[in-house]
């Protein structure tokens, strides 16, 4: 065997090639959480297979490049190993696999890691990562070095890309391109170092064939032309049930987080219905399928497709366009185009207001404010820790009577959140779970999800309750974002399939009940088209050519060209400013303060657990009194230091603060 080992080191490039199979075995019996799965993708899908050992090898042939070749190889072996090692620990908690865009959200991913891992792997995670990077720093300086061999890494890259090049060429000649409408199925099929790579290289929409400038404002032209005659009998007849009052409803949107109806699943009794009154309302109001971007998880994506009415099938694998694109540029929205008819756009999310960047994000899709959870009192948690969603009927109700104006709403809700116990947590559950098809201690994740949905469906009732009694014309949609990340609901699902939740439209205006199953990116369009609201691009687009056969064709064009291209619809400007939000329905406010000995009071409005008192900028430990009052202990201050209150997210972010007050030893505000 050490003659062996010698033999092949003598011959580096066929190193290469033994490791990069090694590793893609490896990579791939991680990924589907078993050796024979991983065994099976190498006999079942041999091209793919080919492709992403030959990824792989690219990077290995870097080693040939320097004389620490030792440590390249290893260097690289391990990001790789790591990779996988981290897809495996991330699908035991949700279904979608790694990808590159989970690195651009780890930072606020760290504030919710005490939900998901146990203390000893909090401490266990970061002393792996650490004496990987002390075994490579070993290996740099102890490991001797060798000739570059330039001309064989270049030979052998070169030949390397031609092969890689070539397969993809065969797969559109084959016309077996990837398909990552779903990203837990496309690394499956492809391989997790082919989808990974695509991931981190394919972002955004690629530039479709037959874009042009032209193009485009012909179709502009024909959207107009058939908005114009499309003025369907049902919306006239709707919108004259608010006319008479003169005043259009508010439209409240409501994300469920992970929320299906377990009615849908066999295999499962429950003592009770654990959703009667969401079940009353699709017997009663327009409901039905709502075809979302991923299971388990993406809740964002989902968000996205809603409000914007944008397919994300023509964006990269697993991209979040709320971390790339939608960073710096704007896009059209439900907000914007009700937005220009008067109302008032608020969002709201009882969690942490930086997770996704939303709060960068939603000035660029029109929002007036948006009221996080470091912007609420009195919020219950549940036994994970995640927020109740009973808090949302309060600012709802706050976002509708701070403005005299219409408003369109979109709340987005987090208690039925995993990850889901393994162990039977708070006290005896309302509904009892009994199952034909998991044992007793599979049946806890399961049963204390249905608790929690069982929770949701009493909120659902009191919203409604609630906006009933407040004497508004309203528009209510409720909708799931995904399934839960549980094997329960994965396996057993009867009624639709894995990417499709439910939505149900309740309103007090009588509008007549119209059952379909839609698009997420449908949604909106759909919901306007029966207030006979044609305004926006897209919005008027679906509610005019979602039968036509060009209707998927024509939509990516617009994604294109409002997004990556000349912006030709809007007449080559930028359609939409971004909007000059506030944090919170109403804003934090400082008023005064008083030094009593080194304890500082600061007195103002709007205060909450996440206000923090800062000096010069500086954020001081506080405690919360009230609404009006925080103080901050030990504290010296010098004459003229700045005092502010600031409202600041588990994750450290600043999301808004106060104008300050000036410190003086001799007189108080």
């Amino acid at each position: 065997m050490k003659k062996f080992w010698k033999w092949l080191w003598d011959r580096p490039v066929l190193l290469c090639v033994v490791l990069a199979v090694f590793l893609n075995i490896s990579m791939e019996m991680l990924g589907r959480r078993s050796v024979w799965a991983g065994l099976q993708f190498l006999v079942l899908h041999p091209v793919y297979f080919l492709c992403n050992i030959l990824i792989v090898l690219l990077t290995l042939f870097l080693s040939l490049l320097v004389k620490r070749r030792i440590f390249m190889l290893s260097l690289v072996s391990t990001v790789w190993l790591g990779l996988a090692i981290a897809n495996f620990v991330l699908l035991g908690y949700r279904t979608t696999p790694l990808s590159a865009i989970d690195f651009y959200i780890l930072k606020p991913a760290f504030s919710i890691l005490k939900i998901y891992l146990t203390p000893v792997q909090m401490v266990l995670i970061p002393l792996a990562f650490f004496a990987a990077i002390a075994g490579m720093i070993l290996v740099f300086f102890k490991v001797p070095k060798h000739q570059a061999l330039y001309r064989s890494a270049i030979l052998s890259m070169a030949v390397t890309s031609a092969a890689v090049l070539g397969l993809i060429h065969f797969f559109i000649q084959a016309d077996s391109t990837a398909d990552f409408t779903s990203l837990t199925n496309a690394y499956h099929n492809y391989g997790f170092a082919y989808c990974f790579a695509a991931s981190l290289l394919d972002t955004g929409i690629d530039k479709p064939e037959d874009y042009s400038v032209e193009t485009m404002a012909s179709l502009a032209e024909d959207i107009e032309e058939e908005t114009k005659e499309d003025v369907s009998p049902d919306a006239q007849k709707d919108s004259a049930i608010f006319a008479d009052s003169q005043q259009e409803p508010n439209i409240v949107m409501v994300q469920l987080e992970s929320f299906i109806d377990p009615n849908r699943l066999d295999g499962f009794t429950y003592s009770e219905n654990p959703v009667p009154f969401f079940t009353w309302l699709k017997e009663r109001y327009t409901s039905g399928y709502l075809s979302v971007p991923s299971i388990g998880g993406g809740t964002a994506n989902t968000e996205f497709e809603v409000l914007t009415g944008m397919s994300l099938d023509y964006f990269g694998p697993g991209e979040y366009p709320y971390k790339t694109i939608l960073q710096q540029s704007t896009c059209e929205s439900i907000a914007y185009n009700l937005k220009e008819l008067g109302f008032g756009t608020h969002v709201i999310h009882n969690n942490t207001g930086t997770f996704y960047d939303r709060h960068l994000v939603f000035p660029n899709l029109g929002f007036d404010t948006f009221t996080s959870l470091e912007y609420m009192n009195h919020v219950e948690k549940n036994p994970l820790g995640w927020a109740k969603d009973t808090v949302l009927t309060t600012e709802i109700l706050t976002s509708l009577f701070s403005t005299e104006q219409r408003d369109f709403i979109y709340a987005i809700s987090v208690q039925p959140h995993g990850k889901y116990p393994s162990v039977p947590l708070g006290d005896e559950q309302p509904i009892t779970v009994s199952s034909t098809v998991l044992s007793e201690d599979e049946l806890i994740p399961f049963s204390y999800y249905v608790n929690q949905v069982y929770e949701e469906d009493a909120f659902l009732r009191s919203l409604v309750q609630a906006l009933e009694s407040c004497g508004e014309p309203t528009i209510l949609v409720l909708y799931g974002d995904h399934l839960p990340s549980i094997s329960a609901a994965e396996d057993n699902m009867a009624k639709g399939d894995l990417l499709q939740t439910e939505y149900v439209i309740w309103d007090n205006i009588g509008l007549e009940e119209q059952d379909l199953d839609l698009e997420a990116y449908q949604l909106s369009a759909s919901i306007l088209k029966k207030l006979g609201i044609q305004s926006g691009f897209l919005n008027s687009f679906h509610q005019s050519f979602a039968e036509t056969p060009r209707y998927q064709e024509y939509l990516e064009l617009l994604e294109y060209d409002m997004l990556y291209g000349e912006k030709a619809v809007y007449g080559g400007s930028d359609g939409y400013r971004p909007t000059d939000m506030q944090m919170g329905i109403k804003p934090i406010a400082l008023e005064q303060y008083r030094m009593l000995g080194s304890t500082l009071y600061v007195f103002g409005s709007e205060f909450t657990p996440y206000s923090r008192i800062c000096i010069n900028g500086d954020p001081a430990d506080t405690v919360f009194i009230s609404s009006g009052a925080i103080k901050t202990d030990d504290l010296s201050l010098e004459e003229e230091d700045q005092i502010t209150v600031a409202q600041v997210g588990e994750d450290g972010i600043f999301l808004s603060e106060t104008d300050s007050l000036s410190f003086s030893k001799n007189t108080a505000p």
